[in-house]
């Protein structure tokens, strides 16, 4: 293709974006509702899948070891609990230690320790793996080294976080395949309110000899033209929204103490990647809905 058939597609595409400006507007504020619900649901998501990671990395493994455990055991037990890559942090605890935690613990009913040594405690560890999915395998590898006394882990909730993760991933490619397929539709109908009032234009160019994707292109970049204005507008309203939902829920989060278990992600660590997204879909969008809209009005 000719540069000179590019520009003149390109000046055709941004001529009849302003000739038609009401349709134009009227495609782009389609364009900004599509992608508002899209936005939301995408903050919605990737929120949710932030604190179930954060939950989970939460989960830790208990090992205590026998109250008469030799030193040299218990220095075996860490370096192969250091050295494990699934590890992500650990904790050694002494009996000491752990006596103390009891008696902060208890607060007011301390009292019910009195008379005790932290002697009839267990010297333990507490790991935090990478992937708490790994939890079962890393437990029954520790279990078989000697000086371990238990292992004590929560499967049962391990197993339902990483389900439910795998149902929130699986769910929410779905939901956001369908929003796609609703706004392409939605755009290809108010693009077709474009095409149709150039009809007889269009029927003009077949006779006199243009190819299909010669008259195609101008609908294309005016429909790229619409999608990324719609889309550069919808981004814009949705991180002013986020950003006043961040600061909010972050805030009470940490007046009421639970920040560590409802955190909101900020938009400054993904505004680039969600800038990115919106701006490929509003072009795919107006892209697709021009070439769905303008199909018809060929075969002449």
């Amino acid at each position: 293709m000719k540069i000179r058939t590019i520009k003149y597609m390109i000046s055709e595409g941004f001529t009849n974006t302003y000739k038609n400006l009401l349709m134009s507007l009227a495609s782009v504020s389609m364009v900004i509702a599509s992608l508002l619900i899209f936005g939301i649901f995408l903050m919605i998501t990737i929120n949710l899948i932030f604190n179930l990671n954060q939950i989970q990395k939460d989960v830790e493994i208990d090992v205590f070891l026998k109250r008469d455990v030799a030193i040299m055991e218990a220095d075996a037990i860490e370096l192969k609990i250091k050295n494990d890559e699934r590890v992500l942090r650990y904790e050694r605890l002494s009996k000491e230690q752990t006596f103390y935690e009891l008696v902060a613990m208890l607060e007011e009913d301390s009292r019910l320790l009195e008379g005790l040594t932290p002697d009839f405690l267990y010297e333990q560890f507490r790991i935090h793996l990478k992937d708490p999915a790994d939890s079962e395998v890393f437990s029954n590898e520790l279990s078989t080294m000697a000086g371990i006394d238990d292992i004590v882990f929560p499967q049962e909730l391990v197993n339902k976080m990483s389900l439910i993760l795998r149902w929130t991933n699986v769910g929410t490619v779905v939901v956001l395949v369908v929003l796609l397929i609703i706004s392409v539709s939605i755009i290809a109908n108010t693009i077709k309110l474009t095409v149709y009032a150039r009809r007889k234009e269009i029927g003009i160019m077949k006779y006199v000899g243009a190819n299909d994707w010669f008259i195609r292109w101008p609908f294309i970049i005016e429909g790229m033209i619409i999608g990324l204005f719609g889309a550069v507008s919808s981004f814009v309203i949705t991180s002013y929204l986020y950003n006043e939902v961040e600061a909010y829920v972050n805030q009470e989060a940490a007046a009421y103490g639970i920040s560590n278990v409802l955190r909101i992600v900020p938009l400054g660590t993904m505004y680039a990647q969600i800038l990115f997204v919106y701006v490929i879909i509003g072009l795919v969008m107006g892209a697709v809905g021009s070439i769905i809209s303008v199909r018809k009005h060929l075969n002449v």
